[in-house]
């Protein structure tokens, strides 16, 4: 039986010389540089702006991805609102249909008269459980009045591409041909594989207009429900992303007899080259050649729109001219992308792709010069060694690239879906242009690669100088049962504030010399906690996968995470590798402990090499309970308990610190003269620093011979409730006492801190600290008239709720409701009017009034909604704003750079406020 059109890739059988391999899946222990079919189908779906995109599973696939592409609409924002039944550990277990029945009549309840469909998307688990969505969608439609459209897209099916193809399909058989357009002119085109990335859709349509054509369907960017219903009557198919949608073009030229084309609309050879092909079959389509009547109009408008375009190009192009780039795309055309850099003058040392066509490779290569190097490897390393090897002046790629780039002293310009600009069309050409110039000839890079102050002779030096002047069981005594914190009774959660506990595994383990991370589970729960991490830290992340598939999904992980273990030992030398699991391959009941010791019988020349693992299921807890089972893990296994070294601490910094917090941890233990072993540390980890080269493994963080040298310590020192657990474990194994707390930020919290460390080495507080204090109450003195009842609203991860709402109270202001990620121990007493577990949808409900929001990055939606100007970014993404990883907010020192922050964005919204009067 031959395969379905969508899985048909002719690629696959090339043998070009220096061909990328389209088709190549992803190897166990493989880097997560390639994404899943359920990323591929919400690529191509989740542009569609009227529409609920519900995500039918455990919190990774929508927690950790939505609202992250950069596709833009012209009215409803529907499409970037996450929802997803968040399946836990008992929906798991006794089967979530009921579950997605309720969350989709509750949905198409509150969102009626908005939402014009509902697509509901199966995920590994959901598929793994049994669940069936289809028979779902089929019950709960007899009950609503919108269509409801199952998406089969579980990541183990398959790569991106395939998911890409999957969404056509039911692009086809259940939106295209069920309405008729309202108006249809004489020329009505489709536009395919056009998501209006950073607003390109735009760019191109008053192209359309002036030439009289028609844009009935655009898929799927800035696309209403209605518009692709009625796709059916177009005359015409423009395919932009060849590797996405062709099997959808394919579909429609037998179906309806419509033809299409394959173009680009980037740099001025290809959109003209567009334009008149566009316009060739349109005549041959209305009224034969002979009529030429599109093709003058186009050429009357290519004359007009290139002589304008080449003016404004003229000074950029002086600035551009000789400049050398190196060029690695994924969804955009790369051939598209040789032409508008070499209209530019900008010479092509080396370029590669990863979801282009081989008909796109061949192109690519017969543009640049014979002695341009096709990139083979797309892995991390490979285009790591591209670039130590050509040192271009610059690199053009997507955003999965964009921190190895920068990682090397080299201008990056991001073309993919996470860009702010758009491209397309003639004034898309004269905006890539001017983001390239600002770019390469930015007055940062010559200081960057300037002499470093050991490099120097004494006269620079010398001129340079010149110009420069007892609470871990309180915490675990406490019982949840009697908490009286409110859980969510909606099925369905919209905007997670959550992430997975992957994700916050993967945090503990990069603070760690010298580790490799290790995902038991399918592709895309990996590459989604990479572009997290990475949107958060601006750093690479050393994370691979053992790249789960349908068969191994069915019958067992074991091969492969035995397979994922040897390769990265034997490809990348750790000194440690560490596992966590994902809600499939918990879900599929993977013994993860039992496959290590079976690794450890079958390969006995890699036992040199110690294999932490800890269980992060998507369904059981959050961020914060990954990281800490992973420190539990940590510590459960690595220290070893020994006769006590004087002076030695073991400190557990908990997941809610930034690598600024770590490090400042560290100066003020060293400062009373203690030795600080901290575990995980990513002080030196994810603190954004340039090294000579760049490792595929985790560096500067603890080394596995300090944290074995830890079970010797006189004290263990946790930071975070989270923690009480694994600093428990300490005791437990080397018989150490541990001290524990809840903040390390506020006057009182830090006095605490000092308190102890200075009982524990015998010395008096330094008289730093004492001056630090006493500039710390000065700064209390002088803000509160700021913080005084002022209405705030929180919503973190619980240790770092717990720090914040204690602090801003503290200072006097009326907490209006704090919104935990998950519900943990000490939330009950917290000094809040409103204590509960919630998503940001909630938060646009409980922060009416308020004069500040505390959140991540994500909570910039309900801030603008409800037209609060003050968010104060905490917790983990911030990707919105820099150096979020070097904010310090402990200690002394640190609460007074919080004080600082918080008084002045009270003092700006108050100004802007009076403004508003005035006016």
């Amino acid at each position: 039986m031959a395969k379905p059109d969508y899985y048909d890739v002719s690629e696959c059988e090339t043998h070009e010389k220096g061909a990328p391999k389209f088709c190549k899946k992803s190897e166990p222990g493989e880097g997560a540089e390639r994404s899943c079919a359920y990323d591929g189908a919400r690529v191509v779906l989740m542009p569609i702006t009227d529409v609920i995109h519900l995500v039918h599973g455990p919190i990774a696939c929508a927690g950790n991805s939505w609202d992250n592409r950069g596709a833009r609409s012209s009215d409803s924002q529907l499409y970037r609102r996450g929802f997803t039944t968040e399946m836990l550990e008992n929906d798991v277990v006794f089967g979530g249909e009921k579950k997605l029945y309720r969350a989709i009549l509750e949905l198409a309840e509150r969102y009626e008269g908005q939402a014009k469909a509902m697509f509901v998307y199966a995920t590994c688990v959901t598929a793994m459980t049994g669940d069936d969505v289809e028979a779902v969608c089929a019950a709960a439609g007899k009950k609503v009045a919108i269509p409801l459209i199952p998406v089969n897209t579980p990541g183990f099916i398959g790569d991106k591409n395939i998911g890409n193809r999957l969404a056509g399909e039911v692009l086809f058989k259940h939106v295209i041909g069920t309405a008729e357009p309202p108006v249809l002119g004489e020329y009505p085109i489709n536009l395919i594989g056009e998501y209006n990335i950073a607003g390109d859709l735009w760019g191109m349509l008053p192209l359309f207009e002036r030439l009289g054509i028609q844009v009935l369907s655009c898929f799927s960017g800035d696309a209403t429900f209605e518009e692709l219903r009625y796709a059916h009557r177009a005359k015409l198919n423009i395919i932009i992303c060849s590797k996405s949608l062709t099997n959808l073009a394919r579909k429609m030229q037998k179906n309806y007899g419509m033809p299409y084309l394959e173009e680009s609309f980037y740099g001025m050879t290809d959109t003209a080259k567009a334009l008149r092909d566009i316009a060739r079959e349109l005549d041959d389509a209305v009224g034969g050649l002979e009529k030429r009547i599109m093709q003058d109009r186009v050429e009357k408008l290519l004359e007009e729109e290139e002589a304008t375009c080449r003016e404004r190009l003229a000074p950029y192009r002086a600035r551009l001219e000789g400049k050398r780039s190196v060029l690695f795309t994924g969804g955009v055309k790369t051939w598209s992308m040789v032409n508008a850099l070499r209209e530019l003058g900008v010479e092509i040392l080396a370029a590669g792709t990863q979801n282009s066509t081989l008909e796109d490779f061949y192109r690519m290569k017969a543009l640049m010069h014979q002695d341009a190097r096709i990139i083979e490897d797309t892995s991390s390393a490979g285009l790591l060694q591209v670039m130590y090897d050509k040192m271009p002046d610059l690199i053009v790629a997507g955003g999965k690239t964009k921190f190895l780039a920068l990682k090397t002293k080299t201008p990056f310009l991001d073309i993919n879906h996470g860009r702010s600009h758009p491209y397309a069309g003639y004034e898309g050409m004269v905006t890539f242009a001017k983001q390239l110039d600002l770019t390469v000839n930015n007055p940062i890079w010559p200081v960057l690669n300037a002499k470093a102050p050991w490099e120097k002779t004494e006269e620079e030096l010398t001129a340079a100088v010149a110009l420069a002047a007892g609470h871990a069981r309180a915490c675990l005594d406490e019982d949840l049962k009697d908490s009286t914190v409110k859980v969510p009774a909606k099925n369905a959660t919209v905007n997670p504030q959550k992430n997975s506990p992957a994700l916050g595994a993967t945090l503990a383990y990069l603070g760690i010399d010298q580790m490799l991370a290790l995902l038991h589970g399918a592709q895309g729960c990996s590459t989604f906690i990479r572009l997290q991490l990475s949107r958060h830290f601006k750093e690479p992340v050393a994370l691979n996968s053992t790249a789960m598939s349908e068969d191994t999904a069915i019958f067992g992980g074991w091969e492969n995470l035995k397979k994922g273990l040897k390769k990265v030992i034997e490809k990348f030398s750790p000194e440690v590798v560490g596992v966590m699991t994902s809600g499939l391959t918990e879900t599929m009941g993977d013994d993860v402990r039992s496959a290590i010791v079976h690794f450890r019988q079958e390969y006995p020349e890699h036992d040199g090499v110690p294999v932490v693992w800890a269980s992060t299921p998507d369904y059981c807890g959050s961020l914060q309970e990954g990281y800490a089972a992973t420190v539990e893990a940590i510590v459960r296994s690595v220290p070893e308990p020994g006769e006590t070294i004087p002076g030695q601490v073991t400190v557990l910094p908990g997941a809610h610190l930034t690598p600024a917090d770590v490090e400042e941890v560290r100066e003020l233990c060293e400062a009373f003269g203690l030795d600080p072993i901290i575990v995980p540390d990513i002080a030196n980890a994810l603190d954004g620093h340039i090294d000579e080269t760049v490792s595929p493994l985790s560096t500067g963080g603890v080394s596995m011979a300090r944290i074995r040298q830890a079970g010797q310590s006189a004290a263990t020192l946790f930071i975070g409730d989270s923690l009480a657990k694994a600093a428990e474990a300490m005791t437990e194994r080397c018989g150490m006492p541990s001290y524990g707390f809840t903040s390390l930020t506020g006057l009182a919290q830090v006095d605490r801190f000092m308190e102890t460390l200075a009982a524990i080495a015998g010395r008096p507080i330094p008289e730093k600290f004492r001056r630090w204090r006493s500039r710390l109450m000065d700064a209390m003195v002088d803000s509160h008239y700021q913080f005084g009842l002022k209405k705030v609203t929180v919503a973190l991860e619980g240790d770092n709720l717990k720090t914040l709402v204690n602090f801003l109270a503290g200072m006097g202001c009326e907490i209006q409701a704090a919104i935990a990620a998950t519900r943990v121990r000490g939330l009950d007493g917290l000094p809040a009017r409103d204590i509960f577990v919630g998503d940001l949808e909630d938060l646009e409900t409980a922060a009416r009034g308020s004069d500040l929001i505390v959140a991540n990055s994500n909570g910039r939606q309900a801030a603008a909604k409800l037209g609060i100007k003050a968010h104060l970014r905490a917790g983990l993404p911030v990707f919105d704003r820099l150096g979020a990883h070097q904010k310090m907010w402990v200690g002394y020192r640190g609460t007074m750079n919080l004080l600082f922050e918080t008084a002045n964005l009270f003092q700006a919204n108050a100004g802007e406020g009076q403004k508003l009067a005035h006016n």
